[in-house]
């Protein structure tokens, strides 16, 4: 016989996984409100343990209807819209003092996108990547960077990188391929 859903509420516990660190435990309401928060998201891993069982919280079938709400809205100055043909881009980021939830709020309004390794998206969208990296380094603080390489356009954009780095960049994206210095 199943529990009646307060009783299983009070007793079911949830563990949040973030940058590779076990968080909790949560009670589903507590999951509720780090979902509506932005804090958990629809590809966020979690658990009902704290070792292992890690899923993406869009397919726990406990949590169905929790990720039926549409997008977040956009970061400020980010205007949706038809650009260009669809195009896959590559988002490199690392943050260390800006908000987290926003730029990945940004990130997810601009199009479909694939977290592949911590800090590592794919984006399929019709911005170009100067329009990205606009509406991103919005989120970000002056020590976070990022990059941004559109893979279907051959083109580039960065945040943030410094001076060595963006000659560096600049060097190699245009530069003659025999010369190997």
């Amino acid at each position: 016989m199943q529990p009646a859903p307060a009783e299983r509420d009070a007793t079911e516990t949830w563990w949040v996984q973030a940058k590779g660190a076990a968080y909790g435990p949560y009670t589903r309401a507590q999951l509720e409100r780090f979902v509506g928060e932005g804090r958990v998201r629809a590809a966020t891993l979690i658990s009902t343990r704290r070792d292992g069982g890690w899923r993406e919280a869009r397919g726990a079938p406990e949590l169905a209807g929790l990720f039926a709400a549409p997008a977040p809205a956009p970061a400020a100055g980010f205007a949706p819209g038809k650009v260009g043909e669809p195009a896959n881009l590559f988002v490199f980021t690392e943050i260390h003092y800006g908000a987290w939830m926003q730029f990945m709020a940004a990130l997810e309004a601009m199009g479909r996108i694939a977290e592949l390794a911590p800090g590592f998206w794919i984006l399929r969208t019709r911005l170009s990547s100067g329009a990205v990296r606009n509406a991103l380094s919005q989120t970000l603080a002056s020590g976070d960077r990022f990059v941004v390489v559109d893979a279907t356009r051959d083109r580039l954009a960065w945040f943030n990188m410094g001076p060595g780095p963006e000659v560096a960049i600049r060097e190699v994206w245009n530069g003659d391929l025999d010369q190997r210095g």
